[in-house]
């Protein structure tokens, strides 16, 4: 199924390993790789507009034929759930999320992770971690979802689920 893609969608909420799979599977495949991330946010966690965003997301769905997007989803960027080949759903649990924001802020509070601009270093936010840890974002994500009625989504609810997946398909 992965070897075949041309299209690879990954979707969850944050804290799933969304950026650290797209890199891997860009490593494996060769597809050309977007963050979300990239269009959401400027400088020093300066917000893009969302009419820009959206704008830029149908940009890439319509200018190139292979890709892996990675990132966050709502209805209006559903559109790239159709269009994949692949989704692969990171459907992990609060908790596990929780403690991998934890750990990211940790490690990168004072240097930028790859898919961000380099002054945007990661801020401790309680909001956003109660978001986190009781993934308020996953609504947004399932309405996506109905809306794509893509029925090509690899739903995984662990790391250990996730890897089997993997390894049956190309690692």
């Amino acid at each position: 199924m992965l070897r075949e893609a041309r299209k690879i969608a990954i979707i969850g909420i944050s804290g799933s390993g969304k950026s650290v799979l797209s890199r891997v599977l860009h490593d494996q495949t060769g597809l050309p790789l977007f963050h979300m991330d990239q269009l959401f946010w400027r400088g020093n966690w300066e917000a893009i507009p969302e009419e820009e965003y959206v704008i830029q997301h149908e940009d890439i769905l319509a200018r190139e034929n292979t890709w892996i997007i990675e990132g966050y989803v709502d209805e209006k960027m559903a559109r790239r759930l159709t269009a994949a080949d692949v989704i692969l759903y990171l459907d992990y649990s609060g908790v596990r999320c929780f403690f991998r924001v934890l750990k990211r802020w940790l490690r990168h509070r004072y240097e930028s992770r790859p898919e961000l601009p380099n002054e945007a270093l990661e801020r401790f936010d309680r909001k956003f971690l109660w978001i986190v840890f009781n993934r308020l974002e996953r609504p947004a994500i399932e309405k996506a979802l109905a809306r794509a009625g893509n029925p090509k989504a690899i739903r995984s609810s662990s790391p250990r689920e996730l890897k089997s997946f993997l390894e049956g398909e190309i690692l």
